[in-house]
């Protein structure tokens, strides 16, 4: 009987770090433009992975429109601050910077009245 818990604990731990590096938020698009596609950095380099989208989830029209929410999959590393790439509709992108995915599961995206991208997280 306690091989058998040995074992379970044992595979619980080693299970622990790959079931640790899927994250995911919640981004709730007020850009007032529809989002094509979305793609994540960590702050301050270039490696965009795009969103994690179950096949059988994808949609003919699959833009977010705005005022909407999706949910953002990505594969976290060791740091949490990520740079978000939105790719819109119209074929233009923008890229908000510093987002800490640690400590927020809602991301809120936007433009301000100077046409800078701001963004809100809780």
């Amino acid at each position: 009987m306690l091989k058998l818990g040995l074992a379970t604990i044992a595979a619980i731990v080693i299970a622990t770090p790959a079931m640790a590096d899927d994250w995911d938020f919640v981004l709730i698009n007020n850009t007032g433009k529809a989002i094509k596609t979305v793609e994540i950095a960590p702050t301050g380099t270039t490696t965009w992975q795009p969103n994690k989208v179950d096949p059988d989830f994808k949609k003919d029209d699959a833009t977010v429109k705005p005022g909407a929410r999706m949910t953002v999959h990505f594969n976290k590393g060791t740091v949490c601050k990520y740079d978000l790439k939105l790719n819109f509709a119209d074929n233009s992108n923008s890229v908000w910077m510093g987002i800490n995915v640690c400590d927020n599961s809602y991301v809120t995206v936007k433009y301000n009245p100077a046409g800078a991208t701001v963004f809100t997280a809780n």
